[in-house]
């Protein structure tokens, strides 16, 4: 998908400039709009529209819908969802419409990106991609179960170390809080949980991440024809 995005100049270009975005990111998502809207069930389509609208989100169609049907086929498990990286709360809304009962634990800085690395700072800035606390309560007002945890994470996670997770979604961006996410909602995975990531095959950060925290481990990366890649948590 989209091949120019692995180039660091041009990505950047996107990221920053609303209208090349829309003539790149942004026509492409609307051609997958449409091609889903041919062979999809019309609730879940209207489920992504609805979790888009009013957001600069950067999940394109095909990330949403898959994201969608990832949690909802998870619902059905023990064990919370949770989200780290929220932006403006548009895949957050995504989980809030299948989750039913359980608890939806999103944490964010909710001021932006932190400090990248080294080698990340050609194409992130500290405090990019903000979405304040009180956009995302609006966004999510009316649904229930929705628990905040503001902060740099993993110290935002403080009192929850009991806690266990059917399905996480992991959209930072950066190389260390990727590691980060994985580092401590792994162990606390229930047998069959998954995790999935955002821009796994067009930032290396993040793929560098799953890689050398999964050196040692059973699972191995499902890399899924978006940018988005998966575990799923072995017994």
């Amino acid at each position: 998908m989209i091949m120019w995005m692995r180039n660091e100049a041009m990505r950047r270009l996107v990221s920053r400039n609303r209208l090349v975005r829309f003539l790149s990111f942004g026509v492409h998502n609307r051609i997958q709009a449409m091609l889903l809207s041919g062979h999809k069930h019309p609730v879940t389509l209207r489920r992504l529209r609805k979790a888009a609208s009013g957001t600069d989100s950067l999940l394109s169609s095909d990330e949403a819908f898959l994201l969608h049907e990832l949690a909802h086929a998870q619902a059905g498990m023990e064990g919370d969802f949770a989200e780290f990286g929220v932006y403006q709360g548009a895949s957050a809304e995504l989980l809030c419409m299948v989750k039913g009962s359980r608890t939806l634990h999103l944490f964010d800085t909710f001021e932006g990106l932190p400090p990248p690395g080294e080698r990340e700072r050609a194409i992130f800035e500290k405090g990019e991609f903000c979405g304040t606390l009180d956009t995302v309560r609006r966004k999510l007002a009316g649904y229930g179960q929705v628990s905040y945890h503001p902060g740099f994470f993993p110290d935002s996670a403080a009192g929850l170390e009991e806690r266990r997770y059917s399905f996480v979604h992991l959209d930072v961006d950066l190389h260390e809080a990727t590691l980060a996410g994985l580092s401590y909602f792994y162990p606390r995975m229930v047998p069959g949980g998954i995790i999935v990531t955002h821009d796994y095959s067009i930032i290396e950060g993040v793929a560098s991440a799953f890689s050398a925290y999964l050196a040692d481990k059973p699972e191995r990366v499902i890399e899924l024809p978006t940018t988005q890649a998966m575990i799923i948590r072995r017994a």
